[in-house]
């Protein structure tokens, strides 16, 4: 939906919309989990067929399908859970920026700071801790064989954060660390990440980050993407509003 389109609505309508409690539940499932089949939200309202049918006609311009026939929220939904949120005098301004009249992602050095900060959080949360305790349980080992056992046990330690990331992006988009800063991971086109993709966009961040942050610069900036495999699986981060 386009700026005009939306300038055309009567705002009666838009508030019409939103005048049930059952069509402002949807939109909050949807933007909490991106996207949602028929049925997930069929047995997480507890509604009858013929009720959610109906309510989904209403709210036709609000949700889309994706290409695996799930529901998700339109930029015109997002927009709307935002107003829902009391979001203040500067709504519309936001909500400009929010809508992807063409497919080029900006670069946003916000976007990029908080991405920095929820990276440091993960890897403080997994590698930090964990070697600590090593370093404390391991006291007195021989070096040549201490050496041995800290080497195993990171790879140990990124190994499991690289799966514990996979499955919390693949999940909802978020890590612990990107649930802090409020951002999550999303295809271009809006729709939720598949467990492949996470687990490739994640071996550039556990295992290959200098390269992938270079590559991505050098190459792929002006398309608006700082790291190679974020471009390899068409996906980007956004904030949650």
């Amino acid at each position: 939906m386009t700026i005009e389109q939306i300038n055309d609505i009567k705002t009666v309508e838009f508030f019409k919309v939103l005048s049930h409690e059952i069509r402002v539940n949807i939109i909050s499932l949807l933007h909490e989990n991106i996207e949602m089949s028929y049925t997930e939200i069929l047995h997480t309202l507890n509604l009858e067929e013929g009720n959610l049918n109906f309510h989904l006609r209403k709210m036709k311009g609000f949700v889309e399908l994706t290409e695996k026939k799930n529901y998700k929220l339109s930029d015109y939904g997002k927009i709307a859970h935002s107003m829902l949120q009391g979001v203040d005098a500067r709504l519309w301004k936001d909500a400009k920026e929010i809508i992807k009249t063409d497919d080029i992602r900006m670069f946003s050095v916000q976007i990029l700071m908080r991405r920095t900060v929820a990276a440091l959080i993960d890897f403080t949360l997994f590698v930090f801790f964990g070697v600590v305790l090593f370093l404390v349980l391991n006291h007195g080992i021989k070096f040549d064989v201490y050496a041995f056992l800290v080497v195993i046990y990171l790879q140990l330690t990124l190994q499991f954060a690289y799966a514990s990331f996979v499955v919390m992006e693949a999940y909802n988009g978020q890590t612990i660390g990107k649930y802090l800063m409020r951002i999550r991971v999303v295809k271009t086109n809006g729709d939720k990440i598949t467990i492949l993709e996470s687990a490739i966009r994640n071996i550039g961040k556990v295992f290959l980050l200098p390269l992938d942050i270079l590559i991505g610069v050098f190459f792929y900036r002006k398309k608006g993407y700082i790291k190679f495999m974020d471009y390899y699986t068409q996906t980007t981060v956004e904030r949650v509003i």
